[in-house]
């Protein structure tokens, strides 16, 4: 049976990996899919407030802090 193509940026390997590190012996491929989008949404949203960070100090480019700032804003907001 062939494989889909990928829907994620992130590759499904490293995602089994995780899942399995975690303490799962079995990880279906869709399960992994279904965590990488996860993470795929959570990431470009903490990209996304990083980017306005380092905009609102006047930067282009993003760094370690504004992505540090932006996890916490975000978690902030999504668990207060």
């Amino acid at each position: 049976m062939p494989r889909k193509k990928s829907e994620t940026i992130i590759p499904v390997a490293p995602i089994d990996r995780l899942i399995r590190n975690a303490g799962a012996e079995r990880v279906s491929e869709s399960g992994a899919a279904a965590l990488a989008k996860i993470l795929e949404e959570l990431g470009t949203e903490i990209a996304r407030l990083a980017d306005e960070m380092a905009k609102h100090t006047g930067r282009k480019t993003i760094k370690e802090e504004d992505i540090d700032l932006a996890y916490k804003t975000w978690k902030k907001t999504k668990f207060p």
